[in-house]
């Protein structure tokens, strides 16, 4: 009886000295460690809209692209390579804009697909510097597309979906020799097209 008792005793002890540290690690560091990293990134967007807002030039450290526009048409830029050209494109050659969600595995971005009548064009998204003054100005330069806050739900939720919401046709011109209007209805293929072909 008394080397059962000491067996007992013995798995009691390991079990604190293996559980205790478990128990410690999975209910307060765990939370802790989540909590701050959280934070962390919460205050590091809220730095990044400041400084967008307050016209602070986009550090490649925190973007890899930046959108800059104006009433002409906007420009993406590679802020980590001097090698790359800059993409420039026209407002008067948008026709269609799909807003859509690309599924990152652990979160989702948001993104737009700036397209031509031929349905070639430009993907930005959420990730790039100048998102958010783009996005308020878009209804502006493209008059009759909707405002962020009309189709940025439809996109977000649910979850993990590409959620393809058009945002944006260009109402067709008639074609002065033939007297048809002009196509812009190509649509681009959401799911399959590359992540890194955005350019």
């Amino acid at each position: 009886m008394g080397s059962h008792f000491a067996e007992i005793l013995l798995i009691c002890l390991l079990a604190v000295l293996v559980g205790g540290p478990y128990i410690f690690y999975l209910r307060w560091y765990v939370p802790r460690r989540d909590r701050l990293g959280l934070e962390k990134a919460r205050a590091k967007v809220e730095r990044l809209r400041r400084e967008e807002a307050a016209g602070v030039p986009p550090n490649p450290d925190d973007y890899h692209y930046a959108i800059a526009f104006d009433s002409q048409g906007f420009t993406v830029t590679d802020l980590r390579s001097q090698k790359k050209a800059a993409v420039a494109t026209s407002w008067s050659g948008i026709c269609l804009v799909t807003a859509f969600k690309r599924d990152l595995f652990a979160v989702d971005c948001i993104c737009l697909h700036l397209a031509g009548a031929d349905g070639t064009g430009v993907e930005l998204d959420e990730e790039m510097a100048g998102w958010n003054r783009l996005m308020d100005a878009l209804p502006t330069q493209l008059p009759g597309c909707k405002p962020h806050s009309e189709w940025s739900s439809a996109v977000a939720f649910p979850a993990f979906a590409a959620n393809p919401t058009q945002i944006y046709l260009r109402t067709p011109n008639r074609n002065e020799e033939n007297e048809k209007p002009l196509a812009c209805i190509k649509k681009p293929d959401m799911n399959n097209a590359p992540r890194s072909g955005r350019f």
